[in-house]
């Protein structure tokens, strides 16, 4: 990085520095996770107050301090506030576990991640609530896959058999992949998530198309709310324990 540069960015956590001063966590395109700090930003005037919060997207005007080897946010043109997220309890958990998600868990691609969450930040801006739950699952499932950790959809994780079309899998709860009832084994402290072969063929299926259109579609509502609960268990199981978004948000996602 040169002293002074630029970046699109997330604002995804933030943490009081001094009586006024803001610590903001960013993931950017350029230069994936990185911490800066917003002077002033906790003042009654600060310029940067509302504009460095989390959900906040846009570009950042950045300066590095080759001595202190600490980066400044000088300005910040935010170009995604999300409103319709922050106003809906809903949306805002289902937000929060994304962003908890690549706090707990980055180490990719850092454009593909960022295109993946702001992508789907305006997608979940823009939709219907009832959808919501469908962007929560396609966010999580593309997550894992840029991470070389989403489980096989067509075989068994244990035996390797394929699965065929009309056969579902299971879950099991702190074990990576989807498995057979024969190597599924009798149920942890976790337990166990059947999924229907409907549940399966729709992430199979909803892997090669733009997110709008995959979270557009869905199986029946079972397979779904099964689906949706294994995804949210392989999303903690990958970032190694609990997630504060997903305890507080018990009930509502």
């Amino acid at each position: 990085m040169s002293r002074s540069f630029q970046t699109g960015g997330i604002v995804l956590r933030n943490n009081r520095f001094g009586e006024i001063h803001k610590g903001v966590t960013l993931l950017s395109p350029d230069h994936g996770l990185f911490s800066a700090v917003a002077y002033g930003a906790y003042s009654a005037k600060g310029k940067l107050r509302s504009v460095t919060n989390p959900l906040c997207a846009g570009t950042f005007f950045l300066y590095r301090d080759p001595v202190k080897d600490a980066v400044k946010i000088t300005d910040m043109d935010c170009r995604d506030f999300f409103e319709g997220v922050r106003s809906s309890i809903a949306k805002f958990f289902i937000a929060s576990v994304w962003l908890e998600m690549v706090l707990k868990t980055f180490g990719g691609d850092a454009a593909e991640t960022f295109a993946l969450l702001r992508g789907s930040l305006r997608l979940l801006e823009a939709c219907a609530e009832e959808a919501a739950p469908r962007l929560l699952v396609q966010f999580l499932w593309r997550y894992l896959g840029l991470a070389g950790c989403a489980p096989d959809t067509g075989a068994c994780a244990g035996c390797g058999e394929a699965r065929g079309e009309n056969r579902g899998l299971v879950y099991r709860r702190g074990v990576s992949g989807f498995f057979c009832r024969g190597c599924a084994g009798a149920p942890g402290a976790g337990g166990l998530v059947p999924l229907s072969a409907g549940a399966l063929n729709y992430l199979a299926y909803s892997r090669g198309l733009p997110l709008e259109k995959a979270a557009a579609c869905a199986p029946d509502a079972a397979s779904f709310a099964a689906l949706k609960q294994a995804l949210l268990f392989l999303a903690e199981d990958f970032a190694g324990g609990p997630l504060n978004s997903v305890r507080t948000g018990k009930g509502i996602l």
